[in-house]
């Protein structure tokens, strides 16, 4: 089993969180915006509209309703201009949000990263002592094989040699030396055989070690392919967030335009019930 499988199950865990808050996050932040009915140029206005409309009876000269007039537009303009400055505000800590939560979470993924990866590096690098130390004792054990029959053939070589100097007669002499003969091309073979097994043990080795160095690579593209995906979906995520916390805030300022216009229209319409004074 790959020692990294908990590692890339965590890096999905934590991504998943991380979506969870960056869905969350930018919309509590721009929730904590006050909201306009709060503050001082609603306020304004709305109490300056329910002045006028205590007053839409009362007689008042075309002077004064002018000055009503004038009045009623300014606080009605520093409530759209406060609206205007409220909504970019919401805009603003959404995106701080969005921006912060991604950055964590991007964090978090390469921190998560850097560890599978240096799990992977640990693996790999076991697997390849392993196959350096079995390719050690399995040419150590062909050398040992080939030496202990090499050792065997000398030694009968060397007792063939004294029998052939005690031997009489050049019949003997040459049965001996045949014996011999043979012995050391046994031998002869024996190294040649030797060299033949350590090369295929050493094929081996080699292939074993492109195969190692091969499953390191693919499990490190794979980690960090994941990963990026993971971060691009993050990112998409948090835009899109962002996106419909925007529309949120548009919809509401759209519902407070609306409300101040109609505050706009019945001030005026109370301005425009007053008696006229000569």
């Amino acid at each position: 089993m790959n020692p990294s499988g908990k590692l890339r199950r965590l890096i999905l865990a934590t991504a998943c969180a991380l979506f969870a808050v960056a869905l969350i996050s930018p919309i509590a932040k721009a929730a904590e915006i006050p909201p306009l009915v709060t503050t001082s140029q609603y306020k304004a206005l709305e109490g300056f509209v329910e002045k006028l409309e205590k007053d839409s009876n009362t007689p008042a000269t075309a002077a004064k309703k002018a000055s009503y007039e004038g009045q009623l537009e300014n606080k009605h303009g520093a409530a759209v201009d406060k609206s205007t400055a409220l909504f970019n505000r919401g805009k603003k800590a959404a995106q701080r949000e969005s921006e912060r939560a991604i950055k964590a979470g991007v964090k978090t993924i390469r921190q998560t990263e850097a560890g599978e990866l240096a799990a992977l590096r640990r693996d790999y690098d076991a697997r390849m002592d392993r196959a350096a130390t079995n390719y050690e004792n399995a040419v150590g054990r062909v050398e040992d094989v080939f030496d202990n029959r090499n050792a065997a053939l000398a030694k009968q070589i060397r007792a063939l040699r004294k029998q052939k100097a005690n031997a009489e007669g050049p019949l003997r002499k040459a049965t001996i030396q045949a014996t011999i003969d043979r012995r050391t091309k046994r031998a002869s073979e024996n190294r040649k055989l030797q060299q033949e097994e350590i090369a295929d043990l050493k094929a081996g080795y080699r292939r074993e070690k492109a195969a190692i160095r091969g499953g390191k690579q693919s499990a490190t593209q794979s980690v960090q392919q994941n990963d990026s995906e993971a971060i691009v979906t993050l990112r998409n995520r948090s835009k899109r967030i962002y996106n419909s916390t925007v529309r949120t805030l548009q919809s509401q300022r759209v519902d407070q335009l609306h409300d101040l216009e109609t505050k706009l229209n019945a001030g005026r319409a109370a301005i425009k019930r007053m008696p006229d004074q000569s």
